[in-house]
């Protein structure tokens, strides 16, 4: 019943961020073999590395990871589980990711 829960909620925020970005004329990559070659090219943070910050920085864990590009500026649109359970979204700079 949880599991299906989860899924419910991750499939709404995702249609929910689509949404959102298609409103604010966001390109968003969804499938990581284009955006990979961005995160390259950009010299961007990885997801590996962006999963360590995450925990690092006590947001939490990340479910679920979208490479943006906003008028230039690449950034992560993130579902994170928090401690308590609870499923957050955020969206953070690509290239410095929960920088203070």
């Amino acid at each position: 019943m949880t599991r299906i829960l989860l899924i419910a909620v991750l499939a709404c925020s995702h249609v929910a961020a689509a949404s959102a970005a298609a409103r604010a004329g966001e390109t968003c990559m969804n499938d990581w073999s284009v955006a990979a070659v961005v995160v390259r090219k950009e010299g961007l943070t990885t997801v590996e590395q962006l999963t360590k910050l995450a925990a690092k920085s006590g947001a939490g864990n990340i479910i679920r990871t979208t490479l943006c590009d906003v008028d230039g500026t690449y950034v992560y649109r993130i579902v994170l589980k928090e401690e308590n359970g609870k499923l957050k979204s955020m969206t953070v700079d690509a290239r410095k990711p929960f920088a203070r």
